[in-house]
């Protein structure tokens, strides 16, 4: 998984603007075998977003993107709750989630607070839009 993130790291830089640097990249998979990178793009207080698929070439498909940006969001609240800090190792899909749940302490709670985060989910995948660096099809 390094080496794949290095590759789409390298790829990623390619598209940063002006005075962006690459913030960060989440590998998610919204669904099986549709294995994405949400990519961040930092310059000051602005940040800009990419999703880039396996060969490291820009996604313009809304709902994938859409997929991409939720799942993503939704595993790191899901660290957040478990209080672990991902190594970036991890691809977020929603297996990852349910073996999540199922491993949490009290699975209800962890599952209702996943539920509860549908809003902020939902602000964050307007912000992507807003600040994506391609247009949506």
């Amino acid at each position: 998984m390094k080496a794949e993130l290095r590759r789409i790291a390298e790829a990623a830089v390619g598209h940063a603007g002006d005075g962006e640097e690459l913030a960060g990249i989440v590998p998610a998979e919204p669904s099986e075998g549709a294995r994405v990178y949400l990519c961040a793009y930092r310059d000051g207080e602005a940040t800009t977003w990419l999703v880039l698929d396996a060969d490291g070439a820009p996604v313009e498909d809304r709902s994938l993107v859409r997929g991409a940006i939720s799942i993503a969001a939704l595993w790191e609240l899901a660290n957040e709750l478990r209080g672990d800090e991902p190594d970036g190792t991890e691809v977020a899909s929603p297996a990852l989630l349910d073996r999540a749940a199922a491993d949490a302490e009290d699975p209800a709670a962890y599952v209702q607070a996943i539920a509860q985060a549908a809003g902020t989910v939902d602000e964050l995948v307007r912000d992507v839009e807003r600040g994506y660096k391609r247009p949506l099809s």
